[in-house]
């Protein structure tokens, strides 16, 4: 079973005269998660430390991404990584960032730090059950996106249409359950074709 967080949260935190801020994120790729952390490297340009870890569902398969953003290897990103797969939640970013205070906390005070202040920010962020998805694109003749779309609104999917002259790809996000009825139903429409993945 998998989790996501119900809101953002954001915590701080005085450890041996360090501050540490940790916050949380909901995210749907690496590439947002990554777009995120560069933001916050900018708005925390004084900080000795900006560390994260972050868990995407990809197709089914949880995906776990870290780093340790110059602390020494493995004592950042990866305790940051276990608190959230302790805490069983997908689709989400803890970063967690430190303004040195004077004082060497040492592998196991930085093992503890990091994973500790994660671990408060994502109880404060809360969990909600994941909804899982596979995204897919169906691509159909302009004739044909009226037929598209009465079938769509059966699932109540959110859709992404995009148009061109000769034709039309609508981006969705199905749950696996849904899909082999779905195309079932969109391959009986004339010209159109349903991708996933």
């Amino acid at each position: 079973m998998n989790y996501q967080i119900k809101q953002a949260s954001e915590i701080t935190r005085k450890i041996k005269g360090s501050k540490f801020i940790a916050r949380v994120y909901t995210v749907e790729s690496r590439e947002a998660a990554q777009t995120i952390v560069n933001d916050v490297e900018s708005e925390h340009r004084k900080a000795s430390h900006v560390c994260w870890a972050c868990r995407i569902d990809q197709n089914g398969q949880s995906l776990g991404y870290s780093s340790d953003a110059g602390e020494p290897h493995g004592s950042a990103g990866p305790p940051i990584l276990t608190a959230i797969e302790g805490r069983e939640i997908t689709n989400v970013l803890c970063l967690v960032i430190r303004y040195f205070g004077g004082t060497k906390l040492g592998i196991g005070g930085l093992i503890r730090a990091y994973g500790g202040v994660a671990l408060e920010a994502l109880e404060l962020a809360g969990k909600k059950r994941h909804k899982q998805t596979i995204t897919a694109t169906i691509q159909c003749g302009p004739d044909d996106y009226s037929d598209i779309m009465r079938v769509l609104r059966k699932y109540r999917l959110s859709v992404q249409p995009e148009f061109t002259p000769d034709s039309v790809s609508v981006h969705i996000e199905i749950p696996p359950k849904d899909l082999d009825n779905l195309s079932r139903e969109i391959q009986a429409i004339p010209s159109a074709m349903i991708i996933s993945g």
